[in-house]
């Protein structure tokens, strides 16, 4: 595993080779700009709990920034002080919490209701009426309580135009769950949700690629539910 002066050094170079600055790094992970200084000015050791973020927005992989790439992991292990081993651990052990808490139970005596459309799409919104005679009994997560047709492509590969999105109602989710959201209360819309408190902004991550991302000041913008996948 590299020292946390050589992930600083594999960030910035990956980083630059995007042309990115250290704001947008800062958007576009979820994280303050003065929290990623400090990082970057290596006065704080970088978390490990976020380097997938990191290797998503730069095109990178986990395995390659830590620098476990080319090597066994249980012999890298081994050759770690009890200190980073602790470090190690803890961050796999905190992965597999995180499998194992995404693996959702199917309920199939459940069924939910259909409440019309949500646009998967950068600008536009969409606002279905519920649709209270139409319901879906077919592999409904046990903690589902609706759900939406999506419309258009910006959750693709992961969520497809046509298809059925199942969420939780809840008015509050954390950075980087995907969300059906409400914006001005003139329609939903199914998005990556990060929340930027320092600059005041609510960001809308589409995963297609092709669309920007989209900010939003807070007031504009209310959670209806988590997406349950």
């Amino acid at each position: 595993m590299r020292s946390n002066d050589e992930i600083i050094t594999i960030l910035t170079d990956l980083k630059n080779k995007k042309e990115l600055s250290l704001s947008e790094l800062a958007r576009r992970v979820g994280m303050a700009k003065s929290a990623l200084s400090r990082y970057f000015n290596k006065t704080r050791e970088f978390p490990l709990n976020k380097v997938e973020d990191f290797a998503r927005v730069l095109d990178s992989t986990s395995e390659y920034i830590l620098g476990f790439e080319d090597e066994d992991i249980t012999s890298i292990y081994s050759q770690l002080n009890e200190q980073r081993q602790t470090k190690v651990y803890n961050y796999a052990s905190r992965q597999l919490e995180e499998q194992n808490s995404n693996v959702t139970s199917i309920d199939k005596n459940k069924k939910v209701y259909v409440l019309g459309k949500t646009a998967a799409n950068p600008i536009e919104v969409s606002y279905g009426d519920a649709v209270y005679d139409e319901t879906i009994d077919t592999n409904v997560p046990r903690n589902a309580d609706c759900a939406l047709v999506i419309q258009g492509d910006s959750m693709e590969p992961l969520l497809h135009d046509g298809s059925i999105v199942f969420y939780k109602q809840q008015c509050e989710v954390e950075n980087g769950e995907i969300a059906i959201v409400d914006i001005d209360g003139n329609g939903v819309t199914c998005k990556k949700v990060y929340f930027n408190y320092d600059d005041n902004i609510v960001l809308l991550k589409s995963l297609n690629e092709k669309y920007d991302d989209r900010e939003l000041s807070p007031e504009r913008v209310r959670i209806i539910g988590k997406v349950v996948l």
